[in-house]
């Protein structure tokens, strides 16, 4: 009787462990409010990923706990807040100017509580999209981020970063529409500029910017329904192929587009985005790749579920994006992409 006792014994002690509980939109904007009180930038000018990589864990199923552990350690590498200048913008003086992002918060702090959300996106989008690439495309994304989680003091700071950081590239008009290949081999034959060792990413795209020859064709991509679609799946097959660091802001920043359509001054992509974009992609020295290397291997839920245990906000937001433009846009190299930054 004895060994039959202890199986029962044993049997009746397997217990399952509780699931945990899941990040909830409540939690997250808790860990919002309180990230106000951090600085946009650290180390100079890095971009603070911490309310980007908070909200793709949340939307990835992350759990409760991780969210929490995850945003601790982030935010161990951050900077407070610091008000620099007077409380009020001047477009002309403060578009583009690093020093202004305090006032830029203020401003569309404000904006918000007198039009809404919607309407502020409206006035701010058409001047910012002209400077779509304004610190490696972060205030372009973390604006996205914010919209997704419907968070009126985070879009503040999104708009606000995006602004202090303006960054146009002009471009000369003259010269037909081209196609996607005709208007990247165009572009990619071109001399690189010279900038020092090191630049980084917002650094190379302003130096193309000023390059001639860049200015004369990256103006010319014939914009129509397809392009920002165009655009993504270029990202994402080259990130595939290369796994170039900078080539996935492209990616990233091609899903914050998406989330930001409604809004959009035109139908179409502003042309200040695909100029962004290819001024990236020659910044990163990556070869384009149009086609997909080889096919994905790993699942979605497999993908993903590694993404939220990733301390890198980087791959938590590039798996994130992923996911959002495959369910619009099903393609292989989306999760081709994902997987690339997802090690195994």
């Amino acid at each position: 009787m004895f060994p039959q006792t202890r199986h029962h014994m044993l049997m009746k002690t397997a217990v399952p462990l509780p699931r945990p509980t899941p990040a909830s939109i409540a939690q997250l904007h808790h860990l919002l409010d309180a990230g106000q009180a951090l600085s946009a930038t650290y180390r100079g000018s890095l971009s603070n990923h911490l309310p980007m990589g908070q909200q793709a864990l949340l939307e990835l199923g992350a759990s409760a706990e991780r969210l929490q552990a995850w945003s601790e350690a982030q935010e161990a590498l951050l900077e407070p807040r610091v008000y620099a200048r007077p409380a009020r913008v001047a477009t002309e003086r403060d578009l583009g100017r690093a020093d202004s992002d305090a006032a830029w918060r203020v401003h569309f702090a404000a904006r918000i509580a007198d039009v809404g959300a919607a309407a502020t996106l409206r006035e701010a989008l058409p001047q910012l999209l002209d400077g779509a690439g304004a610190i490696a495309f972060h205030g372009l994304i973390r604006t996205g981020h914010a919209v997704l989680a419907g968070h009126d003091g985070e879009l503040a700071a999104g708009l606000a970063h995006w602004a202090a950081h303006w960054l146009p590239l002009p471009t000369t008009a003259g010269g037909p529409a081209l196609e996607l290949t005709a208007w990247l081999q165009a572009l990619v034959g071109l001399p690189r500029p010279t900038y020092p060792a090191g630049s980084l990413i917002s650094g190379r795209m302003q130096a193309w910017g000023g390059s001639p020859g860049f200015t004369a064709v990256a103006g010319r991509l014939r914009h129509g329904s397809d392009t920002l679609r165009d655009l993504a799946l270029l990202a994402a097959r080259t990130y595939a192929a290369t796994g170039n660091f900078t080539v996935l802001h492209l990616l990233t920043a091609s899903h914050a587009m998406t989330v930001l359509e409604p809004w959009w001054p035109t139908p179409e992509p502003a042309r200040g985005f695909s100029v962004a974009v290819v001024a990236g992609l020659l910044a990163s020295g990556a070869e384009p790749a149009l086609m997909l290397d080889r096919p994905p291997s790993r699942p979605w839920p497999a993908l993903i579920s590694a993404a939220c245990e990733q301390d890198d906000a980087h791959l938590i937001k590039l798996t994130h994006a992923a996911w959002r433009l495959g369910r619009r846009w099903p393609d292989p190299a989306w999760r081709r992409a994902a997987e690339r930054a997802i090690p195994f």
